[in-house]
This record gives structure tokens, C-alpha cells and sequence, in this order.
């Protein structure tokens, strides 16, 4: 059973992480960023789903897919910030004047 809820775990992790990553991605200006972040998030996913039905009634893996999904959505937030983005301080913001 620790077996499944770590699975579970990592597996929503990386999910929500990959599909964090796409949303701030699709504001990019680079394909390949959004391209590579997507095919990880939809790859993930599929992965993902398969464990949640084969354990639809599980309670505690549900729990489990409830919290690494935060886990994975705001650490992912935080990465991306961080590592992929430029500080808010940088950024261009084009005004008509």
C-alpha cells in the first residue's frame, strides 16, 4: 500500500507540475517551451489516470492525489518564476502611448 501512495504521489507531482508549467508556458513566446511542456503534461496524465480509476475507491490515494497535486501546482509556480521567467523586474511591458 505505501508502494501505491508513493506512486500516486510522484505521479500527481509531476502531473500537476507539467500542467503548471503549460499554462505559463502558453504566454511564452517560445513554441518549443510550450511543445515540451505539453507533451510532458498530457504524457503524465495519462499515467496519472489510469492509476486514479484503477483505484477510484481508494479514499487515501484520493487524498494522496489531492495533496501532491498542490505539491506539484505551486512548486512548479515557484520554479518556473525562479529558473524559466524573467524577474518581474525585467520584463518589457509594451504601453501605447
Amino acid at each position: 500500500m505505501i508502494l501505491d501512495i508513493l506512486q500516486m504521489l510522484g505521479l500527481v507531482i509531476l502531473q500537476n507540475a507539467s500542467f503548471t508549467l503549460v499554462s505559463r508556458a502558453r504566454n511564452s513566446k517560445s513554441i518549443m517551451y510550450h511543445t515540451i511542456a505539453s507533451v510532458l503534461s498530457n504524457g503524465i496524465w495519462l499515467l496519472v489516470i489510469r492509476q486514479v480509476v484503477l483505484n477510484l475507491n481508494n479514499w487515501l490515494l484520493m487524498i494522496t492525489y489531492l495533496v501532491g497535486a498542490v505539491i506539484g501546482s505551486i512548486s512548479m509556480h515557484y520554479i518556473a518564476m525562479k529558473y524559466f521567467e524573467k524577474p518581474p523586474g525585467h520584463r518589457v511591458i509594451h504601453t501605447k502611448t
